[in-house]
């Protein structure tokens, strides 16, 4: 008698770890790691790199202080809303400067800007990505032409674009 009990709740044991592993091998599957967007500093300015699909559309783009855990809204350091150019309409976005946006925040002064920035965008449904970046991060990154810095290391805006499954329109 004792022999099967013992080895009844061994394979009960076994079942349960089996299914309790696949549970957990569909769950980690089904909640995909986000895309990362890159950043890298040219001069005074932030160039921030956000991945989007050529039909993706970018509405607003808003710096926050990241660290910033007095109010439930963080207060909005710079903003730009309505991209103009190609450049910013296919995610790329000059931060303090408002190049290529129809309208933007005036510059923030240097003594305003935080250690952590919280930089996102929003498109028409109020949807969006947002990526934190230290600026001594950025600021230190060694980069080649065309790179932005991410959390995942380099990489170019190709390779930024290219962590999403575009659906082409035709």
């Amino acid at each position: 008698m004792w022999p099967f009990a013992i080895g009844g709740s061994v394979l009960v044991l076994a079942v349960l770890a089996a299914v309790g592993t696949w549970v957990y091998g569909v769950y980690r599957m089904s909640d995909p790691v986000p895309p990362v967007l890159g950043a890298r500093v040219e001069g005074r300015t932030i160039v921030v790199k956000f991945p989007v699909c050529p039909t993706d559309v970018i509405q607003r783009v808003e710096v926050t202080d990241f660290d910033d855990d007095t109010s439930a809204n963080p207060h909005i350091l710079w903003w730009a809303a309505n991209p103009t150019t190609p450049s910013a309409k296919k995610g790329i976005a000059r931060l303090w400067s408002g190049e290529g946006f129809e309208r933007h925040a005036p510059e923030p002064a240097r003594s305003a800007v935080p250690r952590n920035l919280d930089i996102g965008y929003a498109d028409p449904s109020g949807d969006g990505r947002d990526g934190v970046f230290t600026l001594r991060t950025i600021s230190t990154a060694r980069l080649k032409a065309g790179q932005y810095w991410t959390e995942d290391g380099p990489k170019t805006a190709a390779q930024i674009d290219a962590q999403l499954t575009c659906h082409r329109g035709g």
